[in-house]
């Protein structure tokens, strides 16, 4: 398993946004957390990050308990690990190869010149292969979610996360980013966590999805076992893309 999540329970300003979740991760699959807003949601991812620390349960990342791992074996794990953010979170000063290549110029030692064609090959593969030189405020919102992929792709990550990838996108440009996530997953061989409200995310890729309602995972498995699950909330939602509420609830 790239990650292993049980009882995990998490609890912020006194209100327990996660209770005893289990999730599994296995490598080369695409698993989709799917849920409302409030739902909890980006604090399992934010969980799974280290930017939140739970108040019980184990997780495991590539073999390695996160909540009592050295700083060594935490940079490795971080290395084989890409984010694209639901904002994008590009640089605004500068370029859209530096944003990509932003870690390597930090980190690797490489020169600026290698860097540049590392980025400028990773944005091909992202259908960006004319956008280099452009700066963020010139880019759609569908170049720039394109951009945050590139940047979370360049170190050739074996697992992949990503918050809300068609947030604030229209349907057209959020199938072209579906088609392009398939895409990565293909040509690249990655572990995708994918955290999103978006049924088609789940329809199209996922091999396992997991339902989470106010912090707990109401039911899980593929998109035609959730479609016919026994629990009523994770049935109406996926069929109408809707919560179901009880008259006079």
């Amino acid at each position: 398993m790239i990650i292993q999540v049980e009882d995990l329970v998490v609890v912020l300003k006194e209100q327990e946004i996660l209770h005893r979740v289990n999730l599994n991760v296995p490598q080369g699959k695409t698993i989709v957390i799917l849920g409302q807003s409030g739902s909890g949601k980006t604090v399992l991812l934010k969980t799974i990050l280290g930017l939140i620390r739970p108040q019980q349960g184990k997780l495991m990342i590539f073999g390695q308990d996160m909540f009592r791992i050295e700083d060594e074996h935490l940079f490795n794990i971080r290395k084989k690990t890409g984010m694209v953010f639901q904002s994008s979170a590009l640089f605004d000063s500068m370029s859209v190869w530096e944003n990509v290549g932003f870690s390597l110029l930090e980190h690797s030692g490489l020169s600026e010149k290698e860097v540049r064609k590392q980025a400028e090959d990773t944005l091909a593969a992202v259908g960006l292969d004319d956008a280099a030189d452009k700066m963020p405020e010139e880019l759609s919102g569908g170049m720039k979610k394109r951009v945050g992929i590139a940047r979370a792709l360049i170190g050739r990550p074996q697992l992949l996360l990503y918050d809300e990838p068609t947030a604030g996108l229209d349907v057209i440009i959020s199938a072209s980013i579906i088609k392009l996530m398939e895409k990565i997953h293909a040509e690249f061989s990655t572990t995708e966590l994918i955290v999103t409200h978006d049924l088609a995310i789940a329809r199209n890729l996922a091999d396992h999805i997991a339902v989470l309602h106010e912090g707990k995972i109401l039911a899980a498995g593929d998109w035609e076992q959730l479609k016919n699950s026994e629990n009523e909330f994770v049935r109406y939602f996926l069929n109408i893309g809707e919560p179901y509420e009880k008259e006079n609830a």
